[in-house]
């Protein structure tokens, strides 16, 4: 409908690629799908042949077809890893902006930032542009309370908060709204259209990253084996990026080293979600173990969406909020004292039938954890 308001929600440096799309992209195709169930959605993104599903929004290129939509559009989301010149551009043109954004913490912790010959330097890129959209952005979005109460005291530290603030919301309800990490309507129904394909029991679902503990799920296989106890596991995205290729190279020779090649999978082929569904929806549990660090107190693992969607529990280390999760809405396990022969104790549990499955959490559904922040949207785009 041409009178919808219209919104745009830009990628950023996300892939919405079927075969490279991460959870920070799958997070942000599925808001765009509710979106656009109410609003005309214009997504920035470079150009794909084989881009995730958008349910009605329509996909924008970048350059020349960017600037059109944005100087054309009511709002503008961001999220973390936005464009500086596109941010700049939404504000000249006074738009309404949104943004969902993280303090770059991961970040310092990337391979290719510590290579550089000024790690602080490269860092202030990301720092910089977060700065900034902090300064102009309307209304903020998170995924979780923690990131909620860590976004606030940041919003105070900058200026961004009032006594006038407080004194229309105690809350602070206009200027954030909290949208916890879950999926959409479509991806449910896909989901449950899949038919399952068993590549192993255990599957490390996300990244590969440095500040993860990988070698941990290798050696407890090892464990498995010196144990008697027939089970496989397999890494889902093994393919590798500049931040995440170290990492897996350790993994591939610790795999090699303990003779566990019939055991434990690299999957270094990229994978398509139609795929990924179906590998995941035969697991038994998948397992994210990671080390005690700031950027894990301070963020919710999107790749807990996967135990929440299919209903498979998931093990973990008790490091910050993700672990809290785990526990409260018991959804797996939560390794108190993370070890190889922990891991390996709750590995065994789960193919033992020890460990039930937590079921699918309907209330993680984008269309009802939207709805607040929809309505004030509304509100917002009637005042303007």
């Amino acid at each position: 409908m041409t009178d919808q308001p219209t919104v745009v929600v830009d990628a950023g440096s996300y892939s919405l690629s079927e075969t490279s799309i991460a959870g920070a992209g799958q997070r942000l195709a599925e808001i765009a799908q509710v979106l656009s169930q109410r609003y005309t959605v214009r997504v920035i993104t470079s150009s794909a042949l084989d881009t995730v599903d958008l349910g009605a929004a329509e996909e924008v290129a970048l350059g020349e077809e960017a600037a059109r939509a944005i100087a054309t559009a009511d709002a503008v989301m961001f999220f973390d890893t936005p464009d500086r010149g596109r941010i700049e551009f939404a504000v000249a043109h006074r738009k309404l902006i949104i943004g969902e954004c993280r303090a770059p913490i991961e970040h310092m912790s990337y391979p290719s930032v510590l290579a550089c010959a000024d790690p602080t330097g490269e860092h202030q890129r990301f720092l910089g542009t977060y700065r900034r959209l902090l300064q102009v952005t309307h209304h903020f979005l998170c995924r979780s309370q923690v990131e909620r109460a860590a976004l606030l005291s940041t919003l105070c530290a900058f200026g961004r908060t009032t006594p006038a603030d407080i004194a229309r919301s105690w809350t602070l309800d206009h200027l954030v709204t909290t949208v916890p990490v879950g999926f959409s309507r479509r991806s449910l129904e896909a989901a449950d259209a899949a038919k399952p394909v068993h590549l192993a029991d255990f599957l490390w679902t996300g990244g590969i990253w440095a500040f993860f503990e990988p070698l941990m799920l290798v050696e407890a296989m090892k464990v498995l084996r010196d144990r008697g106890v027939d089970a496989s596991a397999a890494f889902l995205h093994a393919a590798p990026t500049e931040d995440t290729r170290s990492t897996i190279i350790e993994v591939g020779k610790a795999i090699d080293d303990l003779e566990l090649g019939d055991r434990v999978h690299l999957h270094t082929k990229r994978l398509a979600l139609s795929e990924r569904d179906q590998y995941v929806k035969a697991a038994k549990a998948y397992v994210c173990i990671a080390r005690p660090g700031a950027e894990n107190e301070t963020g919710t693992r999107l790749r807990l969406r996967d135990t929440w969607l299919y209903g498979i529990p998931t093990i973990i280390d008790p490091h910050g909020i993700s672990g809290e999760l785990v526990a409260r809405e018991n959804l797996g396990v939560v390794l108190r004292k993370p070890s190889a022969d922990s891991l390996a104790d709750a590995l065994q549990q789960v193919k033992s039938g020890a460990v039930g499955r937590p079921g699918q959490r309907m209330e993680r559904l984008y269309e009802n954890s939207m709805a607040a922040f929809m309505d004030w949207l509304d509100e917002e785009l009637r005042g303007g």
